[in-house]
């Protein structure tokens, strides 16, 4: 009865064991945690991390330099306030573990580069554009391989912001709407198991594969309780149409990045991430809502490794000057080359 869940399992093991993907250009920088790190003309940033959690805001960004061309092609809505969330999500995160997590982001316009297309689409050829693509893929890449090394395993989060009619958190695992409208040993099947972002953590959960979406330990779950419509979830099970099941980023790093699990996460904007007080509110309860995951679902604590900084790849000439906004509370130490 269970030899294809096995079957799965040590094929994931195969694939853990193969080398991460590389970014071309890399060399080795030391990435001190809570030291902000940036890729060519700062339109990427680094905020290196010593937790095993990874966050990223591809679509946040508010900077149209000139010599970028603007896309013709593809999705140009701005997700308003993800930046700023995930910078609060990382404050709350500091202060009630005294430690910080992998914080990446783009601070360019989506009308110039989408970093949650594969190259092609989101950089319409602009080599430039490509230069800041590589840079968010090399930050990414050296966070996934600092928490792999650090703790053998993690979990990563692409966050976004959408503006549909019903005002709830949409948890993205890859799937379709039409996939979770079934039983959940339905739900459970090898073949959504592999499909998934989370199949990092299903291959190593005695759960049945349902429970880790849609369970009590979901962080959809976890996040209604906390006052924050979420679907899928206990409570909502199955998720409304429109829903966005999770792009580019989720599938690079989460579903193909294992033992790294990820997803996505759209927000919606009242009461999540309108403005200051709404943030934080959120980054408190996704804060509280990853310590108990983390330990029921990952079995790991969202703790910090005593370990020393480590070398991990990145591009030549990453660093550059802080921006004034952040130099409060970040220190960027590295050297511009």
């Amino acid at each position: 009865m269970h030899t294809p869940r096995y079957h799965w399992f040590l094929l994931l093991l195969v694939c853990w064991a193969a080398p991460a993907q590389a970014e071309p250009g890399a060399t080795q920088q030391q990435f001190q945690p809570g030291e902000t790190y940036f890729g060519h003309d700062q339109h990427i940033e680094y905020i290196a991390g010593d937790l095993p959690f990874i966050l990223s805001a591809p679509h946040g960004g508010r900077e149209k330099p000139e010599g970028i061309v603007d896309r013709k092609e593809g999705t140009f809505a701005f997700d308003i306030g993800t930046q700023e969330l995930a910078r609060a999500i990382a404050a709350e995160m500091h202060q009630q573990t005294g430690h910080w997590p992998h914080i990446i982001i783009c601070r360019i316009s989506r009308r110039k580069i989408d970093c949650n297309r594969e190259i092609v689409e989101a950089c319409a050829g602009n080599p430039a554009a490509e230069k800041i693509w590589h840079d968010w893929h090399r930050f990414l890449t050296a966070a996934r391989d600092r928490v792999v090394q650090d703790f053998g395993r993690g979990l990563y989060i692409d966050l976004h912001g959408h503006g549909h009619k019903i005002g709830q958190l949409e948890m993205g695992y890859l799937h379709s709407q039409l996939d979770y409208d079934v039983s959940n040993e339905q739900l459970s099947a090898p073949q959504n198991v592999t499909a998934s972002s989370l199949q990092a953590i299903a291959a190593l959960n005695r759960r049945p594969y349902a429970d880790l979406v849609r369970g009590d330990f979901a962080l959809g779950t976890l996040l209604m309780d906390r006052g924050f419509p979420a679907t899928p979830s206990k409570q909502r099970p199955v998720p409304t149409i429109p829903y966005f099941r999770g792009g580019y980023n989720t599938g690079r790093y989460g579903r193909d990045a294992a033992p790294l699990a990820g997803l996505q996460i759209e927000t919606n904007s009242r009461g999540v991430r309108d403005n200051d007080k709404s943030r934080a509110a959120f980054a408190k309860a996704l804060t509280d809502s990853l310590k108990i995951y983390f330990e029921a679902q990952i079995g790991l604590p969202l703790a910090a490794k005593s370990t020393p900084a480590v070398s991990a790849p990145v591009t030549n000439a990453l660093c550059a000057p802080q921006p004034a906004c952040c130099r409060r509370r970040f220190r960027c130490r590295a050297r511009c080359r």
